[in-house]
């Protein structure tokens, strides 16, 4: 079972499975340390595979709980841009970034959590996507926002964060649609329409450990279609695989293709566990579901 575990500190959500000896943890970004658990993520065949939900920390990357004073680190914690064409002899990186990174935010969130008798604030750290510009909505996984008590955004390129608040969730989805206060200058993603086949090349673009100084950037191919995983809110289907490297923090970024359209969002990657090696297996919810839900929930709204 794909288990996407509790937020706290982590939305690339590592715990060790159960009999396995925990992973040591990614290092932390510059000047911002931070402490990183891992949890058990996958169990297939059996064989174990832990399996990060990228978010608050795929999602998060740095996180602090203060108590009395003192920190403790550590968690039991709408302009669509023109298609973008191939160069001669590969795909074009550089303008498929330029064609959707205006329209990727980074998503910050403070949680309030309790270690024993002790409380504290803990931050997060994901991605997302402008969905619709004029309205303010951003999409990104429910697991970057999940118990979230305050959520600001801020677009790429830009430094000034914005006001948001979860408009409505879906955590079986793993989709959550932010409300932006603040829609000045928004631009929406452009959206796939078609069916990405496997070894098309593909590009993600993503808060990657909530480094300073920009988005991060991988490139890869789509490694296999119609994936499914199970998690402890209920089965993802039609999961996007890729081998573009995917960390903490990129939860909730694009899954972009060499047309610099959106065709998934990135929500978990698998690492090694035990006895088993896992190199470069990425999951996305295809862009076809993802619209899906998250008509669904404005529907609701």
């Amino acid at each position: 079972m794909f288990d996407l575990p509790d937020p706290i500190l982590d939305a690339a959500r590592h715990r060790p499975p159960l009999g396995a000896a925990p992973l040591p943890p990614p290092p932390p970004p510059p000047a911002h340390p931070a402490d990183r658990s891992r949890r058990p993520l996958a169990r297939r065949a059996g064989a174990v595979l832990a399996l990060t939900a990228l978010g608050l920390g795929a999602g998060y990357a740095g996180g602090r709980l203060a108590t009395d004073g003192s920190s403790t680190t550590g968690a039991p914690q709408v302009a669509v841009a023109d298609p973008v064409a191939y160069r001669t002899g590969g795909l074009d990186v550089a303008s498929v970034v330029a064609a959707v990174e205006p329209s990727v935010v980074s998503v910050d969130t403070t949680i309030r959590v309790r270690q024993g008798p002790f409380s504290g604030r803990g931050q997060g750290a994901g991605t997302g996507i402008v969905y619709d510009a004029a309205a303010g909505h951003v999409v990104t996984n429910a697991h970057v926002v999940e118990g979230a008590s305050e959520i600001t955004v801020t677009v790429a390129g830009e430094e000034r964060p914005r006001p948001a608040r979860v408009l409505a969730s879906d955590p079986a989805a793993d989709l959550a649609v932010l409300q932006v206060a603040d829609v000045e200058g928004l631009r929406a993603a452009p959206l796939g329409d078609g069916d990405p086949q496997v070894g098309d090349e593909v590009v993600a673009i993503g808060n990657a450990l909530a480094l300073e100084g920009g988005m991060s950037v991988t490139r890869g191919i789509v490694s296999a279609l119609d994936r499914t995983i199970d998690t402890a809110d209920g089965t993802l289907r039609g999961l996007v695989q890729t081998d573009a490297a995917i960390s903490s923090g990129n939860s909730g970024g694009p899954l972009v293709d060499a047309d610099g359209r959106v065709i998934g969002i990135n929500t978990a990657a698998a690492t090694s566990s035990g006895g088993v090696n896992a190199s470069n297996i990425g999951f996305a919810i295809s862009i076809g579901t993802a619209v899906e839900v998250v008509e669904r929930l404005l529907a609701r709204t």
